[in-house]
């Protein structure tokens, strides 16, 4: 053990500065531009954790889903924002 406690589950650490509350201007900048998109609380947490480049293991940690859960959240992501993969989600959202 390496004695630092994992992240709450649903805390994304985009741009997060310690010591402070609440989301960071960056990580509420991408949740405005996903707001279109009609996503699930759930499917904005996978987004950004898959905006910041995050594997697929340390999704299912983070968020504390099983493999075949995160699938379908990532399917239906991809399928709201017609992406076909994580790739295009920066670009599709207006990020980069």
């Amino acid at each position: 053990m390496t004695g630092h406690l994992p992240e709450p589950p649903g805390k994304s650490a985009v741009g997060r500065s310690s010591g402070r509350k609440g989301p960071s201007r960056a990580e509420m900048k991408i949740r405005l531009q996903l707001v279109p998109y009609s996503l699930t609380k759930k499917e904005t947490e996978i987004t950004l954790l898959l905006v910041e480049g995050l594997k697929r293991e340390e999704i299912l940690e983070s968020c504390d889903i099983t493999n075949n859960t995160l699938k379908t959240h990532i399917r239906q992501i991809y399928k709201k924002l017609n992406v076909t993969g994580r790739a295009e989600i920066p670009g599709k959202i207006g990020l980069v």
